[in-house]
């Protein structure tokens, strides 16, 4: 139960400064996408080119797996073009009554440079380094004025033994809205993580990871807020179990737990610590190695210890589709 003192506290603050003090919603929204597109799975299987890993580093173990002879030249460059549309229960991250369910639209750009992998120590290094733009729009009219974009450049790198794979990444995102494009967020996110395979057969397997990753952010301050509001360390374990039934198609539940510490809370007075909790699962058909059709479904409890910041529970699905280029 909140105390006297801090209801009181609060409405002494103009309820802008906590709109910028809460972390935003634009910001939950990306961070959400990403962590969950982050979890899926490479391609399935074709007849006449070299059979993708099932998991990463499988080649590592038994060397790469042929459906037909062939050798193919190396990448250099990695151009994805993805669209969705789901519905999102809660697409405000407010607590009830004050929620609003809504259509979210998300288009994403990407363009990567990534060179060949190369056999380093005992194990494979891989690096990529490029820029991603999404534009994020609400087909609840209430939501309109939350629709944005996000421009984030990335640069990343994993290495890779047996069943073990290390990743470590920077990211620096900006979100702008649609309206007139003034930047409403900025953060730096170096981050690191460690992952393991647990392989049950040529077509099934656990993936078990966890990702620490921190974020130095940057919100325009008001009436002498903190611009660093936002800043908080994530720790993020995942476990993931992948079924490829037939070729093309590749289903994954998963279940995730993040822990989130904020140095300051809502009212940039104390600390804050978030719970959040997700389950979802993902089936995918490949058309192609370069073309997807996915469709997906995930339930999202957090919990907090800021009484100023909601607590949600969201459930959202819906489909998307994917093109994905190696040149």
């Amino acid at each position: 139960m909140r105390s006297k003192c801090t209801i009181a506290a609060a409405a002494l603050v103009p309820a802008g400064v906590l709109s910028l003090h809460a972390q935003p919603a634009a910001v939950q929204q990306l961070q959400f996408n990403q962590l969950t597109r982050e979890l899926q799975a490479p391609p399935t299987l074709f007849a006449g080119t070299n059979a993708p890993e099932l998991y990463p580093g499988e080649n590592l173990d038994v060397g790469p797996q042929r459906i037909l002879r062939l050798t193919p030249r190396p990448t250099y460059f990695d151009v994805l073009l993805d669209s969705q549309a789901f519905y999102s229960s809660d697409a405000n991250y407010a607590q009830q009554p004050h929620d609003v369910a809504s259509l979210v639209f998300v288009n994403t750009a990407q363009a990567a440079f990534t060179p060949p992998v190369v056999t380093l120590g005992p194990g494979k290094a891989a690096a990529a380094i490029g820029v991603v733009s999404q534009w994020y729009n609400y087909g609840n009219n209430q939501l309109e004025s939350l629709d944005f974009n996000a421009e984030t450049f990335f640069l990343s790198g994993n290495y890779t033994v047996g069943k073990w794979q290390l990743g470590v990444g920077l990211n620096l995102t900006r979100l702008v809205n649609q309206e007139n494009y003034n930047e409403t967020y900025r953060e730096f996110m170096p981050n690191v993580g460690l992952q393991r395979v647990i392989p049950l057969n040529d077509r099934m397997f656990f993936a078990v990871g966890d990702l620490v990753d921190y974020h130095l952010t940057q919100v325009p301050s008001e009436f002498g807020s903190r611009s660093d509001i936002n800043d908080r360390l994530d720790n993020i374990a995942s476990v993931t179990f992948t079924w490829q039934p037939t070729r093309h198609l590749l289903v994954q539940p998963y279940y995730r737990f993040q822990y989130s510490y904020y140095q300051y809370d809502a009212l940039g007075t104390s600390d804050r610590n978030d719970y959040l909790q997700s389950f979802g699962l993902t089936a995918a058909y490949y058309f192609t190695p370069q073309i997807s059709l996915r469709a997906f479904f995930n339930y999202n409890r957090r919990q907090t210890s800021d009484p100023l910041t909601p607590a949600y529970r969201e459930i959202n699905g819906g489909p998307g589709v994917t093109l994905d280029i190696k040149f």
